[in-house]
Protein backbone atom coordinates (compact mmCIF):
# COMPACT_ATOMS: atom_id res chain seq x y z
CA UNK A 1 0.00 0.00 0.00
CA UNK A 2 1.39 3.33 -1.03
CA UNK A 3 1.32 6.29 1.33
CA UNK A 4 -1.56 8.57 0.43
CA UNK A 5 0.85 11.38 -0.43
CA UNK A 6 2.34 9.24 -3.24
CA UNK A 7 -1.03 8.51 -4.87
CA UNK A 8 -2.24 10.67 -7.76
CA UNK A 9 -4.52 13.44 -6.52
CA UNK A 10 -7.44 12.13 -8.59
CA UNK A 11 -7.12 8.73 -6.97
CA UNK A 12 -7.09 10.31 -3.50
CA UNK A 13 -10.25 12.23 -4.44
CA UNK A 14 -11.91 9.05 -5.66
CA UNK A 15 -11.04 7.25 -2.43
CA UNK A 16 -12.68 10.04 -0.40
CA UNK A 17 -15.78 9.84 -2.61
CA UNK A 18 -15.92 6.06 -2.09
CA UNK A 19 -15.59 6.48 1.68
CA UNK A 20 -18.36 9.10 1.80
CA UNK A 21 -20.69 7.09 -0.43
CA UNK A 22 -19.96 3.92 1.54
CA UNK A 23 -20.47 5.60 4.90
CA UNK A 24 -23.78 7.11 3.84
CA UNK A 25 -24.82 3.75 2.42
CA UNK A 26 -24.05 1.99 5.71
CA UNK A 27 -26.09 4.61 7.52
CA UNK A 28 -29.05 4.29 5.12
CA UNK A 29 -28.90 0.50 5.14
CA UNK A 30 -28.73 0.46 8.93
CA UNK A 31 -31.81 2.63 9.10
CA UNK A 32 -33.63 0.20 6.80
CA UNK A 33 -32.51 -2.81 8.85
CA UNK A 34 -33.41 -1.40 12.25
CA UNK A 35 -36.44 0.56 11.12
CA UNK A 36 -37.72 -1.88 8.54
CA UNK A 37 -41.00 -2.58 10.29
CA UNK A 38 -41.78 1.12 10.71
CA UNK A 39 -40.80 1.85 7.13
CA UNK A 40 -42.98 -1.00 5.86
CA UNK A 41 -45.90 0.41 7.85
CA UNK A 42 -45.30 3.87 6.41
CA UNK A 43 -45.36 2.36 2.90
CA UNK A 44 -48.56 0.50 3.79
CA UNK A 45 -46.96 -2.92 3.28
CA UNK A 46 -49.07 -5.41 5.21
CA UNK A 47 -47.78 -8.34 7.25
CA UNK A 48 -44.30 -9.45 8.14
CA UNK A 49 -43.36 -9.93 4.46
CA UNK A 50 -43.16 -6.19 3.89
CA UNK A 51 -40.87 -5.65 6.85
CA UNK A 52 -38.73 -8.62 5.79
CA UNK A 53 -38.40 -7.14 2.32
CA UNK A 54 -37.29 -3.75 3.68
CA UNK A 55 -34.84 -5.38 6.09
CA UNK A 56 -33.39 -7.54 3.30
CA UNK A 57 -32.90 -4.47 1.11
CA UNK A 58 -31.18 -2.78 4.06
CA UNK A 59 -28.79 -5.71 4.52
CA UNK A 60 -27.92 -5.63 0.81
CA UNK A 61 -27.31 -1.87 0.97
CA UNK A 62 -25.00 -2.33 3.99
CA UNK A 63 -23.05 -5.14 2.28
CA UNK A 64 -22.57 -3.17 -0.95
CA UNK A 65 -21.55 -0.09 1.04
CA UNK A 66 -18.98 -2.03 3.06
CA UNK A 67 -17.58 -3.43 -0.20
CA UNK A 68 -17.35 0.12 -1.56
CA UNK A 69 -15.40 1.27 1.51
CA UNK A 70 -13.12 -1.75 1.16
CA UNK A 71 -12.67 -0.89 -2.53
CA UNK A 72 -11.63 2.63 -1.55
CA UNK A 73 -9.03 1.19 0.81
CA UNK A 74 -7.76 -1.17 -1.89
CA UNK A 75 -7.45 1.69 -4.38
CA UNK A 76 -4.64 2.90 -2.13
CA UNK A 77 -2.77 -0.28 -3.05
CA UNK A 78 -3.57 0.35 -6.73
CA UNK A 79 -5.70 -2.81 -6.89
CA UNK A 80 -7.12 -3.33 -10.37
CA UNK A 81 -10.02 -5.37 -8.97
CA UNK A 82 -10.93 -2.51 -6.66
CA UNK A 83 -10.72 -0.09 -9.59
CA UNK A 84 -13.13 -2.23 -11.63
CA UNK A 85 -15.47 -2.71 -8.66
CA UNK A 86 -15.60 0.99 -7.79
CA UNK A 87 -16.12 1.86 -11.48
CA UNK A 88 -19.02 -0.61 -11.67
CA UNK A 89 -20.57 0.93 -8.55
CA UNK A 90 -20.18 4.45 -9.93
CA UNK A 91 -21.73 3.56 -13.30
CA UNK A 92 -24.65 1.95 -11.44
CA UNK A 93 -24.92 5.14 -9.36
CA UNK A 94 -25.25 7.22 -12.51
CA UNK A 95 -28.00 4.94 -13.83
CA UNK A 96 -29.86 5.01 -10.51
CA UNK A 97 -29.39 8.76 -10.21
CA UNK A 98 -30.80 9.38 -13.67
CA UNK A 99 -33.75 7.09 -13.00
CA UNK A 100 -34.50 8.66 -9.61
CA UNK A 101 -37.24 11.22 -9.95
CA UNK A 102 -38.42 11.35 -6.35
CA UNK A 103 -35.48 13.39 -5.04
CA UNK A 104 -33.69 15.38 -7.76
CA UNK A 105 -31.18 16.96 -5.34
CA UNK A 106 -29.97 13.60 -4.02
CA UNK A 107 -29.96 12.16 -7.55
CA UNK A 108 -27.94 15.12 -8.82
CA UNK A 109 -25.35 14.78 -6.08
CA UNK A 110 -25.12 11.03 -6.74
CA UNK A 111 -24.53 11.61 -10.47
CA UNK A 112 -21.96 14.36 -9.89
CA UNK A 113 -19.92 12.32 -7.38
CA UNK A 114 -20.08 9.24 -9.59
CA UNK A 115 -19.03 11.28 -12.62
CA UNK A 116 -16.01 12.67 -10.79
CA UNK A 117 -14.97 9.20 -9.61
CA UNK A 118 -15.40 7.72 -13.09
CA UNK A 119 -13.36 10.50 -14.66
CA UNK A 120 -10.45 10.00 -12.27
CA UNK A 121 -10.51 6.19 -12.37
CA UNK A 122 -11.00 5.77 -16.09
CA UNK A 123 -9.81 8.87 -17.95
CA UNK A 124 -7.27 10.77 -15.81
CA UNK A 125 -3.79 10.32 -17.31
CA UNK A 126 -2.00 10.39 -13.96
CA UNK A 127 -4.23 7.67 -12.49
CA UNK A 128 -3.99 5.55 -15.64
CA UNK A 129 -0.19 5.82 -15.49
CA UNK A 130 -0.14 4.76 -11.84
CA UNK A 131 -2.20 1.65 -12.56
CA UNK A 132 -0.18 0.88 -15.69
CA UNK A 133 3.06 1.05 -13.70
CA UNK A 134 1.79 -1.54 -11.23
CA UNK A 135 1.17 -3.99 -14.07
CA UNK A 136 4.86 -3.95 -15.07
CA UNK A 137 6.17 -4.34 -11.55
CA UNK A 138 7.60 -0.81 -11.58
CA UNK A 139 6.80 1.72 -8.92
CA UNK A 140 4.14 4.18 -10.12
CA UNK A 141 5.38 7.56 -11.24
CA UNK A 142 3.83 10.44 -9.36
Amino acid sequence: MLPASELPSGLRTTRVIAYVQGGLGVLNGGLLVFGGAAFATALNLKGSGGAALIITIGVIVVLVSVLLIWGGVQLGALSRRARIGVLAYEYASIVLGVLSLSDPLQAGIRVILAGIAIYYLQFDAETKAAFAATGTGARPAV
